[in-house]
């Protein structure tokens, strides 16, 4: 059997949405392999299928292969690849999960199983409080575990996030994407995602390029970031959302989960604190608790505890706010900042004194 037709039958795997998961693997195994399963007689397959709660003459074999094989033409004229749980590159904690896809596509580098993985996904709604914590904590993870690989989704919010501050600290990263990998969405997200390959990440999907793409996708691919990784942090998340499901998902495959606390009053951060309370995540406050977490051994005497924005000035986080959001009320510029209404003032008039900021009515500030 020619590679050529190996890479083909791997292919049309997963134009049989159905058959390309764990789930079935016994049954591919059965047959001596995906090649075995599109090599035997309809009459033997029909055979093993009730052994396998499935139906006679399921699978169109045929139009999968023919799929597949234009879909060969996509792969090699836009650098993707193709990973079959057969192939000693398959992720090994994702190999684990009883429904992980058997076949996936990526472009970039898979790193070796001894690297430390960490999926960090929430809302896409982020605040930038929440921002700027998630890339404080992957600076300090940096420092404190060299061998991190980063997942996400590439979506709006946290995990765009992620990914930005894994390429500012030189942190390679995988985004999974709930479609083929001849598109990107959003759009706004690719030069992110052109940056990823550049440094050394990846892009990972189990849709092929002739797949549409529907919103279940985007929930379906969670369960990948959740089983490619040791651990799964929720940022920022409200009860409901992927970043839940994703926290859920992590559970049922025995992963750590950890969580960023909020206040009550804060929607976007209900979901962390349900998580928390439920005890399916740990609660962490900074880089070095998700490293205990990891089990990634820390220094005898450790630093003193970053504060909520680590190293970046006050100031620094009023003008990168006004800057994101144009203008806003004193109030809101509290909640969101988490400074002192009086200490707020107070730097507002310096920042003003200096001709950074400008005053309006109402109450509100903005950049000059």
């Amino acid at each position: 059997m020619n590679s050529d037709n190996t890479l083909k039958m791997q292919a049309g795997i997963t134009f049989l949405p159905k058959l390309n998961s764990r789930l079935y693997l016994p049954l591919i195994e059965a047959c001596g392999g995906v090649e075995g399963f599109f090599l035997e007689s309809e009459a033997a397959l029909n055979a093993l299928y009730p052994t396998f709660y499935l139906k006679k003459d399921l699978f169109d074999r045929k139009q999968a292969l023919a799929m597949a094989e234009k879909e060969l033409e996509y792969i090699d004229r836009m650098n993707i690849q193709v990973c079959s749980v057969e192939d000693h590159r398959y992720p090994f904690l994702l190999q684990q999960c009883e429904d992980a896809p058997l076949v996936f596509y990526y472009k970039g580098q898979l790193y070796s199983n001894e690297r430390t993985f960490l999926a960090i996904v929430g809302t896409r709604k982020a605040s930038a409080p929440y921002r700027l914590r998630v890339e404080n904590i992957i600076g300090e993870l940096q420092r404190l575990c060299p061998s991190l690989v980063t997942v996400s989704g590439l979506a709006f919010g946290i995990d765009i996030t992620a990914h930005q501050a894994s390429l500012k600290y030189d942190i390679p990263t995988y985004a999974v994407l709930g479609h083929g990998l001849h598109t990107l969405y959003p759009a706004s997200h690719k030069n992110t995602a052109e940056k990823v390959l550049a440094h050394g990440g990846a892009l990972i999907s189990e849709f092929p390029c002739q797949s549409r793409i529907f919103p279940v996708n985007f929930l379906q691919r969670n369960r990948i970031i959740a089983g490619l990784c040791q651990a799964t942090f929720i940022a920022e998340s409200a009860i409901k959302g992927g970043a839940m499901a994703t926290a859920r998902m992590a559970q049922s495959y025995s992963r750590d989960v950890v969580a960023l606390p909020g206040r009550p009053e804060d929607k976007m951060s209900s979901g962390c604190n349900l998580l928390i309370k439920q005890n399916i995540a740990a609660l962490v406050e900074n880089g070095e608790d998700i490293a205990r977490v990891l089990g990634i051994p820390l220094r005898p005497a450790e630093e003193e505890q970053p504060t909520l924005f680590s190293d970046i000035s006050e100031e620094s986080i009023i003008l990168k706010i006004l800057a994101e959001q144009g203008s806003m009320n004193i109030d809101d510029l509290n909640r969101a900042t988490q400074i002192p209404l009086p200490q707020l003032s107070a730097l507002l008039t310096t920042l003003e004194l200096q001709g950074k900021v400008l005053s309006l009515p109402g109450n509100s500030y903005t950049l000059l």
